[in-house]
């Protein structure tokens, strides 16, 4: 059977799609797929492929005092963001979309400024507006720079998923005697949870790993795990490297299987 010129282009176009699709993924994963497989190299140095197999790289990293303190460090920022982002980004995005007053289009388009600023240039204007007001680097000048750097995914996010709702119901609980904060408890928040799940995982990751904003506002005894394996990577070859960006992808890893686990990252903007 032959096949006319329109189902050859169709089909032909099917097939660069999945293609350009395909060497996307592939761009996306190969780097952290090489970054594992070397993370378990038997050599001393970074190589691919790797010679042998072990788990002696992951032994050093939890057992060098330096680099726990540091991967505590940033769980801890990347906790003190995520709450940060959830009780100011949740009200902002609510008055974003409910808000009926002049300048609400004004302000979600503002909310979007911090994370379209370079962070470098985002790191160093925390770091002199610290100094002016006394405050040094340290782990709280840098969780507010990264939940300025970030509260935009969470709001978007939450946008999203309030523009979806249907503004009946809570009108509905309204005209049945509930107040606006019973109605925000019981029938608002419930329905935006899955959002601000998901927007709290992205924060999370990237509270936990940027190096941009992290690298001006963190103080010296509060080193995160980024500045630590930046420091690793200027003095050593080693694949302790590899293992301790691996540790990364991992934790980023299971806060994404979490989500979807429990709530579903498909319920998101449903």
């Amino acid at each position: 059977m032959r096949l006319d010129r329109a189902e050859i282009m169709d089909r032909l176009g099917v097939g660069v799609i999945v293609a350009l699709a395909i060497f996307a993924l592939a761009l996306l994963l190969l780097p952290a797929v090489i970054v594992v497989v070397m993370s378990f190299d038997t050599r001393g140095y970074i190589s691919f492929p790797p010679a042998g197999f072990t788990l002696d790289w992951y032994r050093k990293v939890f057992e060098q005092p330096v680099l726990t303190t540091a991967m505590w460090t940033s769980i801890k920022v990347g906790l003190y963001v995520t709450a940060i982002c959830i009780l100011l980004g949740v009200p902002t995005a609510l008055a974003c979309v409910r808000g009926d007053f002049r300048g609400a289009t004004a302000l979600s388009v503002f909310v979007l400024v911090p994370h379209m600023v370079p962070g470098i240039v985002l790191g160093v204007a925390v770091l002199f507006s610290g100094a002016l007001l006394g405050i040094g680097p340290s782990i709280w000048l840098q969780s507010i720079a990264l939940s300025c750097y970030v509260m935009a995914v969470m709001v978007r996010t939450v946008m999203a998923r309030l523009q979806k709702l249907d503004p009946l119901l809570e009108q509905a609980s309204a005209n049945l005697g509930a107040s606006r904060w019973q109605t925000f408890r019981t029938i608002t928040f419930p329905l935006l949870l899955p959002a601000i799940m998901a927007g709290a995982v992205f924060t999370f990751i990237e509270g936990f790993d940027n190096l941009s904003v992290t690298i001006f506002t963190h103080g010296y005894r509060d080193r995160p795990l980024p500045i630590e394996l930046l420091a690793i990577v200027q003095n050593t070859n080693s694949p302790l490297v590899a293992a301790v960006s691996s540790v990364q992808i991992l934790l980023a890893m299971l806060a994404l299987a979490a989500i979807s686990l429990t709530i579903g990252l498909d319920r998101v903007n449903e």
